[in-house]
């Protein structure tokens, strides 16, 4: 037995961790794609993708494209990265006054949930499209509460990926020691637990080896 193995764990405390180790445990060199790449922070101490796309890029090489209509071939990615906006902001939170919407002002969000769901399945069903047959693709996502709604919507896009075809291998928790939040301000009443986590999936390309039916 090597007394040096150190086993890959489901828990880590920051995207470089998760990412690291998901790379070392499914053999990925370098992603082939990140389809949300913004500035390219999660790549921070980590090879960076060899095809970056984003709706609204920031970086100069950094290509234009919908995640929902990519600019490649079928089956042309072995791995790739993508890592959504997972809130609800409604339509005017960029607009509310200071010490308000503080999550939604400083990250992109949808404007309804539905869009959100719209936005994911549509955006696998291409990332289906483009990976290679025992392909994988990365996924984060974290469970949001909107309009007074719990949305655990890591189950959602489990049930998503596997209804596209996609095996859902792995997954990763994302811990937090902090969050942004208004309790003690604006905030007085509290009906669900807040949410110190989030999570990566590892979907596979290859035939779901579980029916996940109850």
């Amino acid at each position: 037995m090597d007394k040096d193995f150190v086993p890959v764990r489901t828990t880590y405390y920051t995207n470089y961790e998760v990412i690291k180790n998901i790379m070392e445990l499914y053999n990925i060199e370098q992603f082939d794609l990140d389809c949300t790449y913004s500035r390219g922070l999660f790549w921070k101490g980590l090879p960076g993708p060899k095809n970056k796309t984003d709706l609204t890029p920031v970086t100069e090489d950094t290509i234009q494209a919908d995640s929902e209509d990519l600019p490649f071939d079928d089956e042309s990615m072995n791995s790739i990265m993508y890592d959504p906006p997972f809130g609800v902001g409604g339509k005017a939170y960029k607009t509310d006054k200071d010490g308000s919407s503080v999550i939604p002002k400083r990250f992109d969000l949808y404007t309804t949930y539905q869009l959100l769901t719209d936005n994911y399945y549509n955006t696998l069903k291409e990332l289906y499209r483009v990976t290679a047959p025992g392909g994988y693709v990365v996924m984060k996502s974290q469970d949001v509460v909107s309009g007074g709604k719990n949305h655990f919507s890591h189950v959602m896009v489990m049930n998503m990926a596997h209804k596209i075809g996609f095996y859902p291998r792995d997954l990763f928790v994302l811990l937090a020691k902090g969050r942004i939040n208004s309790f003690g301000g604006r905030w007085n009443t509290q009906h669900h637990a807040r949410k110190y986590h989030s999570y990566f999936w590892v979907f596979e390309k290859t035939k779901p080896k579980v029916k996940y039916l109850f």
